[in-house]
């Protein structure tokens, strides 16, 4: 007989829990890759999208709304004729928490090549997406995506 996987404490339960959310944070990359509007449905109204300190968007964008206007806020500094190639090169769920180790492949609004590396920390709560921390190269963003559209980091301000 094969025994069902465990948590650290014994319980199959939060092994389960761990697998729906990572699923959760897969379902959310799909639909941002190809842009489905459907992502907005992955979130709790009390979410919280916390964003580097040094990048011109950089706060905690608090509630569901203000994490969608971060979203598409993002969205035009790519050029939408290319696609976003989102490559998850790790990913691990421990009950709430999904870890998520990208690479994202991209062509800035201005033409140029972006490739930067990422790494998401989701926090899932009754199956809604409450809490991501954002932590990129935020150097390599700034000169590539932020400073040829005049968004200056608060560092330079």
């Amino acid at each position: 007989m094969t025994e069902s996987p465990r948590d650290e404490n014994g319980d199959p339960r939060a092994d389960a829990a761990s697998e729906r959310n990572r699923a959760l944070v897969e379902r959310y990359f799909d639909l941002v890759a190809s842009g489905s509007p459907e992502v907005a449905t992955l979130f709790a109204e009390d979410a919280v999208w916390v964003t580097p300190q040094s990048s011109p968007m950089g706060r905690r964008h608090e509630g569901k709304q203000a994490v969608l206007a971060l979203m598409s806020g993002g969205v035009g500094l790519y050029d939408p004729e290319t696609p976003m190639d989102i490559q998850r090169d790790a990913v691990a769920a421990t009950g709430e928490t999904v870890f998520v180790e990208m690479t994202m492949n991209a062509r800035t609004g201005q033409g140029e090549p972006y490739r930067n590396h990422y790494v998401f920390v989701f926090q899932i709560r009754d199956g809604l997406i409450v809490e991501i921390h954002e932590h990129l190269d935020t150097l390599y963003a700034q000169r590539k995506l932020f400073d040829p559209v005049g968004q200056k980091s608060p560092l330079d301000a």
